[in-house]
């Protein structure tokens, strides 16, 4: 199967966003698709075995990645990018099915090359990032009711977020909810040399992440260390002119950078607030990658989280409460991490199999 996988962004190396559109594709060549990544070409990426080096992954030989510029000469020009891709397509044999996480790119296809088939990945309601009453929110409001009805099949991030596309544009396309993937690397962590009271927060520092909750809980925790592995800026240096002495902050690291902290952890934190609506869609990679190095897990009940088949290794709190955020920790803590049943939920998510499940699913949208 021919997949054209297209990522209008120039590749810079910084967004988890990349990671996953590398670790995916290069999954679905090698679960046997012939894929075609088409990416934004940036000045420190121009070659796949650049993007391989930084993710910890040679390219598979059925990946090939083509590079289009979002400039031209010292201009940034929207439509750049869609004219160079074009030109590309009517010089090649036609892709069976087009894949894409980005609105931008869907409505390219749609109005330019409407026999393609085109599955969506989505991950979150666009126009949920506006408030209701601005002008922005009606317009992608627009533009979202008028794609999915076209779309030959959708891929959604989270159960919670399928279901939401279903009120809110009738979804009635083929659709499946696959959730982030994780690196093996991490299924093969040694659990020796965790540390019982060591904490770990890695992730952004965005506001819906919640972690002012964490620090503060801390406060209550004076018998634990927290480590907090993300961030950078003011942001960050906000965080730390109020953290209790308990409390580590170590920026922005590289995931290879990260896994002895993460080894080092028993318990990782996800205390993720329940708002804004846009926020309540995305499925938290830090469950999977947690889950998979075989940590306990205190996380905030958020509605990623109804109908999720995990056990008691995570521990559900009230959100935006460093106090219940403290209780789940000891509560963890006195019953000791399932470690071993926490790694086996996670191997499921393997990129192999992820890559595996997502070209089963290609399979309806290709035929004829």
């Amino acid at each position: 199967m021919r997949i054209l996988y297209i990522y209008p962004e120039e590749f810079r190396g910084t967004a988890a966003r990349e990671y996953h559109v590398y670790r995916l594709a290069n999954a679905l060549a090698a679960a046997g698709g012939e894929v075609t990544l088409v990416v934004g070409v940036s000045k420190d990426f121009d070659t796949i075995e650049k993007i391989g080096v930084l993710f910890r992954e040679p390219p598979h030989p059925r990946l090939r990645v083509v590079w289009l510029r979002r400039k031209l000469g010292p201009f940034r020009l929207g439509g750049w990018l869609y004219r160079q891709l074009d030109q590309f397509l009517r010089g090649e044999k036609p892709p069976d099915i087009v894949y894409t996480m980005h609105l931008k790119a869907a409505d390219h296809m749609r109005r330019k090359w409407s026999a393609l088939p085109l599955v969506f990945e989505a991950h979150e309601i666009f126009a949920d990032s506006y408030a209701p009453d601005h002008e922005k929110h009606r317009e992608i409001t627009a533009l979202e009711r008028r794609l999915y009805p076209g779309f030959r099949g959708v891929v959604a991030i989270s159960c919670y977020l399928q279901e939401c596309l279903r009120r809110r544009y009738g979804l009635s396309c083929p659709s499946m909810v696959q959730h982030d993937g994780i690196e093996t690397e991490l299924l093969q962590m040694p659990f020796e040399g965790a540390d019982p009271a060591e904490l770990i927060y890695a992730g952004s520092l965005q506001p819906w992440k919640g972690v002012p909750v964490a620090v503060a809980a801390m406060r209550l925790l004076p018998e634990f260390h927290l480590t907090v592995a993300g961030g950078r800026g003011e942001t960050l240096e906000a965080l730390k002119l109020n953290a209790p002495a308990n409390v580590t902050f170590l920026g922005h690291l590289s995931r290879e950078a990260l896994g002895p902290h993460l080894a080092r952890a028993s318990i990782g934190l996800m205390p993720n607030l329940p708002e804004p609506a846009s926020a309540l869609y995305t499925f938290p990679l830090k469950l999977l990658e947690y889950s998979a190095a075989g940590k306990g897990i205190v996380a905030s009940r958020i509605p990623v989280f109804d109908g999720l088949p995990v056990d008691d290794w995570v521990r559900l709190v009230d959100p935006a409460s460093p106090e219940k955020l403290a209780e789940g920790v000891r509560f963890l803590a006195a019953q000791g991490p399932k470690r071993e049943a926490a790694r086996a939920w996670a191997g499921q998510f393997a990129w192999l199999a992820q890559g595996q499940h997502l070209l089963a699913f290609f399979g309806f949208g290709h035929q004829g």
